[in-house]
């Protein structure tokens, strides 16, 4: 075919003349190679073919998508809350508004999310603070031991099923109930302002009658070393260090208990004088095996161990007395103990002894003389003269002796080589716990030595006993905060001494027997007066706050037993509880009652913190939290021994001593109280007596003139009542319908204002649902779904 038919037949074609076109022959196999090449061109040039199909697509249309495409960039990218900003000069008034108006609306969207953001973010981490608080001080009352140790706990609970009909039995044994009348004696005493006795003698005497030596030792010598002059005003650690009178009452103890072990030895052959004692002591002491180095050439006798026993049993005019009968050689030695019993000090004289003794006596056979020298002229600190020493009484004795006025740090070198040197294995302290806490006590860790006593059940009494004791004496060196360890080192005290929480001590002892003996459990936490918790509370009021807390929502026996039962007058009074006997100008039970009432409002108790504000006197916080109480249950049914028939009665005895209360608090509670009183006979089926006490209210309208009465008295209502009023709307609409059927059925009286009675309660409906759908706050869609259904029915 040549190129003027295909020219030819192409014109056919475009003036629309019909010819037969070309036909094209293919066989399969082409069909499916062409098939294949498209396929593969066309996925791999996808993205072009699809845009040139849209081309053709949206150009068959009409649509140019080129400038499409470019109306489309030119758009705006702003973000959805992105304010908006005028940058033209020449926009007008109203544009310009519009966008102060819309940035204004962003901006309180911003800042409320955000200040929700932090709200919620602070709520949470102070929630969760405040658990690991509690977490962390339920851990640390669990440990008993030391404060680096766990206690291993290997008992396991048993129970025991006991008749709710019998009276607690007392958890204290005879021996910590005289330990707890003796306290509640000295308490008294201090509450009345008397003068009180020593509290560490007295607890002495207590036990003695226990008939245990080792516990009356351990007794007699805390009252011995802590008969201070004074009470410490400051720092007692600090003052234990400077104070002279620890060492030497610490060394006239050990010196009397010599003298009468002395005694026991030597019988009735010591006749009645120290002189006749030594010398028969001794001549008892030393055999003629045993003299060997001992006899003095000046004398021919025993001269140093009759100086040293002198020294040891406290005797010293009798030790210058033997130094004298020996001559010249010792003359100067004797005046030398002369001068220092007169307080007078020879320095000149001192080198000369120091000196005779590091050439002469130091290598001397003679142990005894070389203690005599090491004692009175503090020398030679690391000897530890075990041929003389063979007791600890008698190794403390010697370290005592050598101690000087003001030497605080050989003193603290002492107690270093107690408690950390040679510490609680060298002393067998679990087979001898009483010679350890001797030791501790002699040297004046006494902190230390009552936290090592508190380990164990058998000499936990004693220890708390001890500490409360030294604590009133003022030598006891509590902790910087009461939530620390039960034992701890300051780093600003002198080392190696502890500091001891007497508050987590007495709390542990006392939880024992908190909810069976609650009138001693008072008394322990009393000691707590002078301490305060990490809120800055008196730890004796945080105490009795925990005690009542803890008791439980329903649980009012504790309640009752502290501050005692509130008698139904009109002034508020409460009888007689136990916490009234500390009554004080610093607290009474007043000021009690509301502090623990503001802890259980933080807790969420507020039924518990009605009674104990009513009790302090604050109405005004009693009728805050009744008010949110009956804004939970007023529309509920009344019921026996539910909330709300407790609250019925609480309403009753408020009613009684209402004075100085803020007007729209007290008028918040009257309104709920009319309410409550409200649902009681709208719950009895008695309509009538329900709207005339609503009518009282002036809530709900009872035509549609008064809906916006109505709806302007609610904004200035409170939550509580508003939170009530959905309620109480459907509850009048129940009403209204129930006399409206009534009226219907011919159950009530048909007379000639039948007609009228009815559009009367078509009308109160109407207002009800008016103003329902007209109130500025949202109604449950459930109350107005039956709001909605009761007026339909009564048309």
């Amino acid at each position: 075919m040549d190129f003027n038919t295909l020219l030819q037949r192409a014109q056919c074609l475009v003036n629309g003349n019909n010819c037969e076109t070309p036909r094209v022959a293919r066989t399969l196999q082409q069909v499916l190679q062409g098939t294949e090449q498209m396929h593969a061109r066309i996925t791999q040039t996808g993205g072009k073919d699809k845009d040139i199909q849209a081309h053709i697509l949206l150009g068959s249309q009409g649509v140019d998508l080129p400038k499409l495409n470019q109306k489309l960039e030119a758009l705006s990218t702003r973000k959805t809350f992105e304010p908006v900003d005028a940058t033209s000069t020449d926009t007008d008034v109203s544009t310009f508004l519009k966008n102060e108006r819309e940035n204004a609306i962003l901006s309180v969207i911003e800042d409320t999310n955000k200040n929700i953001s932090e709200t919620v973010s602070k709520q949470k981490w102070e929630h969760l603070i405040c658990t690991w608080n509690q977490e962390k001080t339920r851990l640390l009352d669990a440990l008993i031991g030391p404060s680096q140790n766990f206690i291993d706990l290997q008992r396991l609970p048993e129970y025991t099923i006991l008749n709710p009909q019998c009276p607690p039995i007392s958890c204290l044994s005879r021996m910590e109930l005289l330990y707890a009348q003796e306290l509640r004696q000295y308490n008294d005493l201090v509450v009345k302002g008397a003068p009180r006795p020593h509290l560490v003698q007295k607890f002495s005497q207590v036990a003695i009658s226990f008939g245990d030596p080792r516990l009356s030792d351990m007794w007699t010598l805390l009252a011995c070393v802590t008969q201070v002059k004074e009470p410490q005003r400051s720092d007692p650690i600090k003052e234990r260090q400077q104070r002279w009178e620890f060492v030497q009452h610490a060394r006239s103890y050990l010196e009397r208990r010599y003298k009468t072990y002395m005694h026991s030895i030597v019988g009735g052959s010591g006749g009645r004088d120290n002189y006749q004692l030594l010398h028969a002591y001794v001549s008892k002491r030393f055999s003629e095996q045993h003299i060997i180095g001992l006899v003095d050439p000046g004398c021919g006798k025993l001269l140093w161990p009759l100086v040293y026993y002198s020294l040891r049993c406290g005797s010293v005019s009798t030790a210058i007395s033997f130094l004298q009968e020996a001559g010249n050689s010792c003359e100067e030695f004797a005046q030398l103990i002369v001068d220092r019993e007169a307080g007078v000090i020879n320095s000149k004289m001192e080198s000369r002894l120091k000196l005779q003794y590091a050439n002469k006596i130091k290598n001397s056979t003679d142990s005894y003389k070389k203690a005599v020298y090491c004692i009175i002229l503090s020398c030679d600190p690391n000897e530890v003269h075990s041929e003389v020493a063979k007791t600890i009484d008698d190794f403390l004795w010697i370290k005592l002796a050598m101690l000087r006025v003001g030497d605080a740090q050989s003193y603290s070198n002492l107690q270093c080589l107690i408690l950390e040197k040679y510490g609680e294995k060298y002393f067998n302290a679990k087979q001898q716990a009483h010679l350890y806490f001797q030791t501790l006590a002699l040297t004046g860790q006494f902190e230390a030595a009552i936290e090592f006593l508190a380990r164990t059940q058998a000499n936990r009494s004693h220890a708390v006993h001890m500490a409360i004791a030294l604590h009133e004496l003022g030598v006891l060196g509590g902790a910087r905060s009461v939530t620390q360890p039960l034992l701890t080192i300051d780093i600003v005290d002198p080392p190696p001494l502890r500091r001891l929480n007497l508050s987590r001590l007495i709390r542990l002892y006392v939880q024992r027997f908190e909810r069976t003996d609650t009138a001693e459990a008072l008394h322990y936490y009393y000691t707590l007066r002078g301490l305060c918790d990490a809120n800055g509370r008196n730890m004796f009021l945080a105490c009795v706050c925990e005690l009542v807390v803890e008791s439980g929502v329903l649980d009012t026996s504790i309640f009752d037993l502290i501050f005692g039962q509130r008698e139904a007058n009109a002034d508020g009074g409460v009888g007689s509880g136990l916490f009234q006997q500390f009554d004080c100008p610093d607290f009474n039970s007043r000021t009690t009652a509301g502090l623990v009432g503001d802890e259980l409002v933080r807790r969420g108790n507020f039924e518990m913190a009605l009674r104990l504000y009513d009790i302090a006197g604050k109405y005004n916080e009693a009728l805050k939290q009744i008010s949110i109480l009956l804004a939970q249950t007023v529309a509920q049914p009344p019921a026996e021994g539910t909330l709300r028939a407790r609250l019925s009665v609480e309403v009753e005895q408020l009613d009684k001593r209402l004075t100085d209360v803020e007007p729209k608090v007290h008028a918040t509670y009257e309104l709920l109280k009319n309410l409550l009183h409200f649902f009681d006979k709208y719950h009895e089926r008695k309509p009538l007596e329900a709207l005339e006490l609503l009518k009282r209210t002036q809530l709900i309208p009872n035509n549609c003139e008064e809906v916006d009465s109505c709806v302007a008295n609610i904004k200035l209502l409170s939550g509580e009542v508003i939170k009530v009023l959905p309620d109480v709307m459907v509850a009048t609409l129940e009403i209204g319908h129930t006399l409206y059927k009534n009226l219907k059925e011919g159950q009530g009286p048909k007379d000639t204002n039948y007609e009228r009675k009815l559009l009367a309660l078509r009308e109160r409906a109407k207002a009800v649902a008016n103003m329902a759908a007209t109130m500025p706050y949202r109604m449950p869609f459930d109350n107005n779904q039956r709001l909605v259904q009761l007026e339909l029915l009564m048309h």
